[in-house]
């Protein structure tokens, strides 16, 4: 195992190892972490008769390093964007819906594309025939959702595939649609902020009507299908304080699969209206606080970078994932091109055309998947096989800095207390959410590397 791949982070007097690509985390002290370091080093075994365990685990990986995708694109699911309209105006929306036009996608280009990813999961032994909505508010084109849904459900029979669904949505329509929703989506991602002081002044409606009502309405709806219910709450510094209330109250209002808090992105238009993004410690803090009271609940709070099994990338670019616009284009990321284009980007892999034919460029495809392995500030972090980098957009864009951004410093706090929990440590991450030196302890060293580190 090379040592470049086993992390060790400080916790109070102590320290985790880490090593992800054996599954392993251990806590020891500072003399055992010497012995540790000195018998990676020479390959012999550690004097502590306690590391020798740990010592043999490590020269066993249980997963491969992570690699980019190769050979024909494979997508792990189809991302359809029905319309970038959005009836809500929220405060510190980024995806252009201001600007956006009414006209949803065609009703043939949305079929053929299903017509052509069923294929294609077919002819790759595939099982599964997986959509999943974005917008704007893609409910603003339902006939187009409905119309999809049924093509989906047609093509996987015909193709012995097993159809599943997910949505992104504000929850601002009439009941029939969320209780549609409930009934042929496996899953139901709804943004909703909070009580209705935090939603009304985050996520106003068009004419600055309130959008409390509409959310509580759909997250009752959806709670009560069979669809999982993914509450998606965006965090400011107007509700960073309060995301462990806001836990319980979705806990004992609703009937959550998960809730899912994320950083608002600070943007022009959220400045204008007051809101500005939290500080990172302060919302790693309150997301650890918030995912102890949902455990009582049996409710997992998620964050979208924490730990998992090894990867190579965390969002959809780079897995070859294949998401449609309304205008036939056909990219990884479901953000608007102009973010792309700012960080000289191009996440386009192909195109549609008005008869609804798909032409995928291969050549897009690989300079896709290399664009994703220039992440200079993942590679002395412990979060490099889990996090990936997060955004390819946002935080690790070809060229970006190699120090860690405040993403980081959030993600690799949220990421420490989850290494935590899994060795039965609930308390000691607890302590450390309320604790400032001990967050910023493990957020700003400068490098987790087993290999760097130079002893206390």
């Amino acid at each position: 195992m090379p040592m470049d791949s086993i992390f060790l982070l400080p916790v109070h007097e102590n320290y985790l190892v880490y090593a992800p690509l054996v599954g392993k985390t251990a806590l020891i002290n500072a003399s055992a972490a010497h012995d540790l370091k000195k018998a990676m080093e020479t390959k012999r075994a550690p004097k502590h008769h306690g590391l020798v365990d740990l010592f043999k685990a490590l020269g066993n990986p249980a997963y491969p390093v992570p690699i980019p995708k190769t050979g024909d694109l494979s997508p792990e699911f189809l991302g359809i964007i029905p319309t970038r309209f959005c009836n809500s105006r929220c405060n510190y929306c980024d995806f252009g819906v201001m600007d956006a036009p009414d006209a949803p996608m065609t009703l043939i280009m949305a079929v053929r594309c299903v017509d052509w990813y069923a294929n294609l999961v077919k002819s790759q032994k595939g099982e599964v025939l997986k959509i999943h909505f974005f917008g704007g508010e893609p409910m603003d084109a339902p006939d187009l959702v409905t119309a999809v849904v049924h093509r989906a459900r047609l093509m996987a029979k015909a193709h012995d595939l097993i159809p599943e669904f997910g949505i992104s949505t504000n929850g601002q329509y009439e009941p029939q649609w969320a209780l549609f929703l409930g009934d042929y989506f496996d899953s139901v991602v709804l943004s909703f902020d909070g009580p209705a002081d935090i939603q009304n002044s985050h996520r106003p409606l068009k004419g600055g009507r309130e959008s409390f009502s509409g959310a509580i309405r759909t997250a009752g709806i959806i709670g009560n299908s069979q669809a999982d219910l993914l509450l998606r709450a965006c965090v400011s510094q107007k509700n960073v304080d309060s995301m462990a209330e806001t836990t319980q109250w979705f806990c004992e209002t609703f009937a959550p699969t998960k809730i899912n808090f994320e950083v608002m992105q600070e943007t022009k238009r959220a400045r204008s209206h007051g809101l500005f993004r939290p500080d990172p410690v302060t919302f790693a803090s309150g997301f650890i606080k918030a995912r102890a009271v949902a455990s009582s609940y049996g409710v997992p709070v998620v964050y979208g970078s924490d730990i998992t099994d090894p990867q190579w990338t965390s969002c959809p670019v780079g897995k070859d994932t294949v998401i449609l616009t309304p205008d036939g284009r056909i990219s990884s990321c479901y953000l608007m091109p102009e973010r792309w284009e700012e960080k000289t980007m191009d996440l386009t892999l192909g195109q549609m055309d008005n008869g609804g034919v798909v032409t995928i460029n291969p050549k897009a495809v690989d300079k896709i998947r290399t664009l994703v392995t220039d992440k200079p500030r993942c590679s002395r972090c412990f979060c490099r096989w889990s996090c990936a980098g997060g955004c390819h957009v946002d935080n690790t864009w070809p060229g970006c800095s190699d120090g860690f951004s405040d993403f980081c410093v959030q993600t690799r706090i949220i990421s420490a207390a989850t290494l935590m929990d899994h060795l039965g440590m609930n308390d000691e991450a607890g302590i450390m959410a309320d604790t400032l030196s001990l967050m910023n302890q493990i957020a700003l060293q400068a490098s987790d590397r087993l290999s760097d580190w130079k002893g206390n």
